[in-house]
């Protein structure tokens, strides 16, 4: 069957800014929306709620686990690691449902801060997904709704008021990121892996321009580059939904 073939002729892949990328955005979008909704009017237990959004979305990354092994896509057992900056969404989400106090706060934050602006991020540029494979693929699928269920939960975090973004949250969030990015960058130097995209840049044009223009130092770029600018862009948001529902 088509949908999980592994590997697949790269000519079939989608592509970014491509009719079908761009209807698969659109679907995503509705989606989102409509879970918000929905869930708005009917999430009592928030608590619950997170946990099992964490549980849904580690399925998620089991299935892939799963898929990647029966179709033989990982080389070496250092490709399981789940070193992304994404990746970050499954603890925090999980962890977020069943802490409380400043560790839930704090895992809180991640979503809101590295979720909307993260998850949309890959939706525009879906790298190691439609990049390589057709629209109608499971690990298509996998990672633009993947990546929808962080937008959808950091904006539902956000309209709930379980986050009150400050600019003191800043450091926090840089050293958990920061932390991930260099194990990643260790991780990649010895077994040649680009964990956090911090070696090769997968065809990505905007990450490629970035390493002409800085490299050397691309790796160190990249970490400020994604951990400031999700937290600022998620902060600026949030500051000005703040100012069209106060007029």
């Amino acid at each position: 069957m088509n949908f999980f073939k592994y590997p697949i002729d790269k000519s079939l892949a989608c592509g970014s800014f491509t009719l079908q990328h761009i209807l698969f955005i659109l679907v995503c979008l509705f989606l989102i929306g409509l879970g918000l909704y929905i869930s708005i009017k009917k999430v009592k237990n928030i608590d619950k709620f997170l946990f099992i959004i964490g549980i849904v979305v580690f399925l998620f990354e089991l299935a892939k686990i799963i898929w990647g092994t029966k179709v033989g896509r990982y080389d070496t057992l250092v490709e399981y690691l789940p070193l992304w900056f994404c990746s970050l969404f499954v603890p925090s989400s999980i962890l977020s449902g069943i802490t409380r106090g400043k560790v839930q706060k704090f895992f809180l934050n991640f979503m809101f801060y590295g979720g909307i602006f993260g998850g949309l991020f890959y939706l525009l540029f879906p790298t190691t997904s439609l990049h390589k494979y057709p629209t109608f693929h499971f690990l298509s699928f996998h990672s633009m709704f993947y990546h929808s269920v962080m937008i959808y939960s950091g904006l539902m975090i956000m309209i709930k008021g379980l986050v009150s973004p400050k600019l003191k949250d800043f450091l926090p969030y840089f050293i958990f990121t920061t932390s991930f990015c260099i194990l990643s960058y260790f991780i990649n130097e010895y077994f040649d892996t680009s964990f956090m995209f911090l070696h090769w840049t997968s065809n990505n044009k905007m990450l490629k321009i970035l390493k002409e223009l800085t490299k050397d130092f691309y790796p160190v770029a990249l970490t400020l580059i994604q951990n400031i600018g999700t937290f600022f862009l998620s902060y600026g948001f949030f500051k000005g939904c703040s100012v069209l529902k106060n007029n």
